[in-house]
Parts: C-alpha cells; structure tokens; sequence
C-alpha cells in the first residue's frame, strides 16, 4: 500500500509540473487531501498532502504574481475545505467500521454523571444570556456581540465535559432554541439574532467534527 500511495502522489505531482492547462491546478490541490483515505496511516499520509499542498499554493501564488492574490486566497480556502471534509470522511469510516448494533445501547441522560461545575457553567451562560437580550440595546451592539460570542462557544464546548456527549449537545441546542425564540420574542435587533444563531450554529458542527475525531483515533 506505501508503494501505490507514493507512486499516486509522483503522478499527480508530476501532471502538475508538465500539465500546460493552469485551470487544471485547482483540482489538482482539492485532490490531495483525499489521497490519504486510500491509505492504511491517514495521518502520516495527511501531513504530507498538506505539505505538497502548501507548496503548490506558493508556487500558484508565484505564477500569479501580486495582481492576482484573491485568485490564491480562493485556492486556500477551498484547500482547507476539502481537507475538513477529508478528516469528516475518515472519522465517520473509522466509526462506523467498529460500529455494532449488538453491542449498541443508549442511556437515558439521569444515567450519566454530570460534573456540578459543568452544571453551574450552563447555568451562568443561560443567566447571563438571558441578562444580554433582556438589556439588550443598539448602544452596547458591540459589547453584546462579544456576549453573543462567548455564549455560543460555551455552548459547543461544554458537551465535552458532560458524561454524555450527545446528551449535552441535545441539552445545548434546547437552550439556544429556548435563548433564541425570547430573542424573537423580546424584538431584539434582528442582527443580533442573526449573529447568536449565525454563531451557535456555526461553532456547533465544528463540535461535533472534534468530538468525531477524539472518539476515532485517541
């Protein structure tokens, strides 16, 4: 399997360099980060797509010359898309490889412990979330996105620390449903709505994507 992966990267490394059509470069770069899924060390392999990549991106930026930095801008961004979306693929492969509906079962959330810091730390974000749209105004917009924020990412990030996961997601979401339609309620300015349900949802997949990857290989 080293030999075939190694002989695919010289191949498309060297269509590349001797490949006089410049459009074609661009599906070049998105396909290195799905190499690796053809490999038996994701990771290792990972790493050097990402190298090769970097490298190609400098040498697109070179041929482009300073007139055209949007054009590579573009390129990397569409490069760290597909490697996240290459990692999404590994992760749910190696899940469901070792997933059994025998072995399977699903508590109720009483069954899990949750820690009592956990707990108050939902409470005080919900507190203060519920202080930010009840005094919520168009002078502190500012202030209130840097609020908006930090509950968003709160809420990502304390199903972590949950003895369920899935459970702290589930409790995560039906406070920001709740937080969200008193938002609507209360006629908060329609941009901070915006910008609580633009970040909660947001942050959350990339949550999940962490979790997905912790599970799988560590």
């Amino acid at each position: 399997m080293p030999d075939f992966i190694i002989l695919v990267y010289i191949v498309i490394m060297a269509f590349y360099f001797f490949q006089k059509d410049d459009g074609k470069s661009f599906f070049i770069i998105m396909a290195l980060p799905f190499i690796p899924l053809f490999s038996d060390d994701y990771w290792l392999w990972l790493q050097l797509s990402a190298a090769l990549s970097v490298l190609l991106l400098i040498i697109e930026g070179h041929k482009a010359g300073p007139t055209a930095g949007g054009a590579v801008v573009a390129f990397f961004f569409f490069s760290v898309g597909a490697f996240a979306v290459s990692i999404v693929i590994k992760t749910a492969w190696t899940f469901l490889s070792d997933f059994s509906f025998s072995t399977f079962h699903l508590n109720n959330p009483l069954s899990y412990e949750w820690p009592t810091y956990v707990i108050a730390l939902y409470g005080l974000a919900v507190v203060l979330s519920l202080l930010t749209i009840f005094r919520s105004n168009k002078e502190c917009l500012e202030l209130t996105h840097i609020h908006i924020s930090a509950f968003a990412f709160a809420f990502a990030a304390l199903p972590h620390f949950c003895g369920s996961f899935l459970y702290g997601m589930a409790l995560s979401l039906g406070l920001f449903a709740i937080l969200f339609l008193l938002a609507i309620i209360r006629k908060i300015n329609p941009e901070q709505r915006f910008l609580f349900a633009y970040t909660t949802l947001g942050i959350i997949p990339g949550s999940f994507l962490l979790k997905g990857i912790m599970v799988a290989f560590f």
